[in-house]
């Protein structure tokens, strides 16, 4: 199953959706609002994209620290964060790049960045890291995250100035990660031991 692409490229394309690639690129949207003079834009894609965030991170907590899970959800250990990320963010991205455009220019956008996240929550099928319920959940809470923003976007209707920061940006991040992943799964463990008191944390029992 999703064989056909080599493993290493599977990890390059999950890395689109890591915290040390999306949160910063989350700020820089923010920045590129509030350099617009939107600055109730800005405060919106912050709630909206840090609320995904924390439930994010409420979510492994629980089960690291508690083995507490959503009902009805098969094999599942936490949204999964790249999923939400990806989708949040990249369909912010294409929103804000194509505001003032045309219908038919945002929607290839639109759809141009949904098939990045979705492309990031099957690489983490492909590598073994999350299960379909991790990604499903993952991939609906970035959708919804993007949906609210957007909501406050669709009055607007103004172009943004300054697009090139976007380039800049994610230049700079690509040479400067070193397409390295944070390492956001082994401060989430620490926290859950330091909150439960337990001397481990709840792991997966299923294979994936």
């Amino acid at each position: 199953m999703l064989s056909f692409l080599p493993t290493p490229w599977w990890h390059g394309i999950s890395f689109f959706g890591d915290s040390a690639f999306t949160v910063p690129g989350a700020c820089v949207l923010a920045l590129w609002l509030g350099l617009n003079g939107r600055w109730r834009m800005m405060l919106r894609w912050l709630l909206a994209f840090g609320v995904a965030m924390m439930i994010v991170v409420v979510s492994k907590l629980l089960f690291m620290g508690w083995n507490i899970v959503p009902p009805g959800l098969p094999n599942f250990t936490g949204i999964s964060g790249h999923s939400a990320s990806a989708t949040a963010f990249y369909l912010a991205v294409a929103l804000l790049l194509t505001e003032g455009g045309s219908a038919r220019q945002r929607g290839y956008a639109v759809a141009l960045g949904a098939l990045v996240a979705l492309a990031v929550g099957v690489s983490r099928l492909a590598i073994k890291v999350h299960s379909p319920s991790e990604v499903t959940t993952g991939l609906t809470l970035g959708l919804l995250a993007a949906a609210w923003f957007w909501r406050g976007l669709a009055a607007q209707g103004q172009v943004l100035r300054g697009r090139l920061i976007l380039v800049a940006f994610a230049a700079f991040m690509l040479m400067g990660s070193g397409g390295r992943p944070a390492p956001t799964h082994q401060l989430l463990q620490q926290i859950a031991l330091a909150l439960s008191g337990h001397e481990r944390v709840y792991e997966r029992s299923v294979p994936l």
